[in-house]
């Protein structure tokens, strides 16, 4: 079972569970999952945080997943990255398979990867093109350096440990030329891709409210608070956003705290109570009432259920 907090679901190896392929170094990690429809509805239907960078390729059929409560669609030899996620994966064909690489700013760090850099490269995609169709050598590619660092890695364990540490160092910069490589296929990609729509205000409001969302959920639950950070009355903030998503400011709020509360509930060993203080709810109670009254279950239901 994985329980690197990287790849945030607890998912065997052997075929029967998906044949779920990892290989892993000090805030990386890169999973191949053959059949991913063996594993969703049993462990990666339920909301996950993943770290500081995420790819999702889709390199065979078809995996519907919403992040950040924003829902998307790959198809075969499709490429979905974001700085961050909160995803929630919902569907797939019974063929489909993935590829997924994730890591931390630690990793970027010790590799010596400027993330002013590869950031803005990176969240350049995030309002707009996110999903990228890929030529198919470039997948084939991908998983070239899968394969690559699969064997690497793997091949590590029958080593002496100054020979296994030379190799964990070479694993390491084969990730950081991975990541680059990503970094490559946005840029050449973009440039070749359909233009971008031009937005107008209304949407423009909607996903600067998303953002400040992102930043600010876990302490500020109030519209006068994001109408406020975007220099708008609370009244138009509101009809500007129902207008757009069909959705109330408090219900936006309201999902994305309920999806990290449930999140953590799935995700971490943290009690009831340390959720709450996490979230900055005034106490357990009026987080179990609140919850409730978004769900139907109290936190602890939820937690037992899963």
């Amino acid at each position: 079972m994985s329980e690197n907090k990287l790849f945030p679901y607890r998912i065997g190896s052997v075929p029967e569970n998906g044949g779920v392929e990892f290989v892993e170094c000090s805030g990386a990690i890169m999973a191949h999952i053959l059949q991913l429809s063996k594993v969703v509805d049993k462990e990666m239907k339920h909301p996950a945080k993943w770290g500081q960078f995420i790819a999702l390729l889709c390199a065979r059929g078809e995996v519907s997943f919403s992040s950040h409560l924003t829902d998307y669609s790959l198809t075969e030899n499709s490429l979905f990255i974001a700085p961050s996620a909160l995803l929630q994966f919902k569907s797939c064909t019974e063929d489909c398979e993935v590829y997924i690489v994730t890591f931390n700013e630690q990793f970027a760090a010790d590799m010596h990867i400027d993330f002013r850099v590869v950031l803005p490269v990176l969240s350049s995609l995030r309002n707009n093109n996110v999903v990228l169709t890929l030529p198919a050598d470039t997948v084939d590619n991908i998983k070239h350096k899968f394969l690559q660092l699969h064997s690497e890695y793997l091949s590590n364990s029958e080593l002496s440990p100054t020979v296994a540490f030379y190799r964990a160092q070479a694993l390491r910069h084969i990730y950081a030329a991975f990541i680059f490589s990503l970094c490559e296929v946005v840029v050449n990609r973009a440039s070749v891709q359909q233009p971008i729509a031009v937005k107008d205000r209304t949407s423009e409001y909607f996903e600067r409210l998303l953002r400040l969302l992102e930043e600010h959920y876990k302490t500020e639950r109030s519209v006068e608070f994001y109408a406020d950070k975007m220099n708008l009355t609370p009244k138009h903030l509101s009809r500007v956003v129902r207008n757009f998503s069909g959705k109330s400011v408090h219900q936006w709020i309201d999902d994305f705290v309920v999806l990290e509360i449930k999140n953590l509930l799935k995700h971490s060993d943290m009690s009831i109570q340390q959720i709450s203080y996490e979230l900055h709810f005034p106490n357990p109670s009026f987080m179990g009432q609140y919850f409730k009254r978004i769900t139907g279950k109290t936190p602890g239901e939820y937690r037992r259920e899963i």
